[in-house]
């Protein structure tokens, strides 16, 4: 019981570290973005770059406690955006790579949605896409995990092998242990319970989350569709019967290789 109370502590750590540090990294852009579109922002980053040389060169020749106080106070931004920058850069890639994940996973089912909707090969209607898209996007995440892994060390923005030049922090093996396959699949399950609540609660109060209740009956329909899809891999896995053994098998009978009593 102490063990899953730590666990859960620190999951809830995580995800409220990673929330305060998206939420900064937000702000920050914002900030340089009114900056940069602030008139004359030119000059005065001009202005603090000249301010930060001269304020070094009057320390270099003064060594007073007044220069130096002011020395500090000029690198105080840059020493503070560092100090962000080497704490959330982790979180960052992370946050990133789980999105890029996701996206992946999905990139297939809303194609076909998109390609149904401007060529009207098969024509289904919403509700049917809904279950289509996100019954294959959890499939997809949960199958096709070593190979969704692969399409973002080659696609991320963060190149992993330059920022392993640039950093101690083995950034590869923090993205490969956040999107394990359990990882994944606890995510999805939790994802599922969290909406599952949701739609729950309005369907109690007699309403529906969506406009279109059968969205929400889409949602559910996908959801068992994945627990039995994952039990049937479960027990495929447990499973003395190999389908690759049993073609070897009937291959040695027909050709006679088989043993002979």
């Amino acid at each position: 019981m102490k063990n899953i109370n730590k666990e859960l502590l620190s999951l809830i750590l995580i995800i409220a570290s990673g929330s305060i540090i998206l939420g900064l990294a937000g702000l920050l852009a914002y900030g340089v973005r009114g900056f940069v579109k602030m008139e004359h922002s030119g000059w005065y980053f001009l202005a603090y770059i000249l301010g930060c040389i001269v304020a070094f060169i009057v320390h270099k020749r003064k060594q007073t406690y007044t220069s130096k106080a002011v020395y500090r106070a000029f690198l105080f931004p840059v020493r503070l955006l560092k100090g962000f920058i080497a704490v959330s850069a982790p979180y960052l890639v992370l946050q990133t790579h789980l999105l890029m994940y996701l996206a992946f996973a999905c990139a297939i089912p809303i194609g076909f949605y998109l390609f149904d909707r401007v060529s009207d090969l098969i024509n289904l209607n919403f509700t049917t896409h809904i279950y289509i898209i996100v019954t294959f996007s959890v499939v997809i995440a949960t199958l096709l995990n070593n190979q969704l892994k692969q399409l973002i060390y080659l696609l991320s923005p963060f190149r992993i092998s330059h920022l392993q030049k640039l950093k101690k922090i083995d950034f590869k093996e923090l993205t490969d242990y956040l999107l394990s396959e359990s990882n994944i699949k606890f995510i999805i399950y939790s994802i599922y319970f969290v909406y599952l609540l949701i739609i729950n609660f309005f369907n109690f109060q007699q309403n529906s989350f969506y406009s279109d209740p059968e969205t929400d009956k889409a949602v559910l329909q996908s959801f068992i569709t994945f627990i039995a899809l994952e039990r049937l891999v479960t027990n495929l896995k447990e499973l003395e019967f190999k389908p690759s053994e049993m073609i070897r098998r009937l291959l040695d009978s027909m050709t006679g290789g088989g043993k002979t009593k």
